[in-house]
């Protein structure tokens, strides 16, 4: 039994090394990132909101900016203005600007990049979820 529990587990903790990686988690890789590094300008506050743009609202990430882009296209890339942004050069283009302090590390673009190139699945808050009693394992 014990040794069957033990393989059950190597099983999922080996299987997406050999299948490639696991889909990026928005709650747990992207909201993150979001909150740390773009909510500033890009969330709830309305009184230091920019360009009408709420990255905390999947509406408004979703829809048109008040540049008329949208920041994130799921599944394009190169449609995706907040691709775009987090990986220029421009210091009058890249965000988060220069000016915040704040810089994202190429995991983290990379992350964000795998996200919107797998469809951008955006998830609410775990808190307004409801609660799903896992599956039994077939042994």
């Amino acid at each position: 039994m014990l040794i069957r529990r033990l393989l059950v587990f190597l099983a999922f903790a080996v299987s997406p090394l050999i299948c490639g990686a696991a889909p990026v988690d928005f709650a747990k890789e992207i909201r993150p990132l979001f909150s740390d590094n773009c909510f500033a300008c890009h969330g709830p506050d309305s009184n230091k909101r920019k360009a009408g743009l709420r990255l905390d609202q999947k509406e408004s990430a979703f829809g048109k900016a008040e540049s008329g882009e949208i920041a994130i296209v799921p599944g394009d890339l190169e449609k995706s203005e907040l691709l775009r942004r987090v990986t220029s050069t421009d210091k009058d283009e890249v965000m988060p600007p220069p000016k915040e302090h704040k810089t994202l590390k190429p995991e983290q673009i990379e992350t964000l990049r795998r996200w919107i190139k797998e469809g951008a699945n955006w998830t609410g808050h775990w808190a307004f979820q409801p609660v799903k009693e896992p599956a039994v394992p077939n042994m």
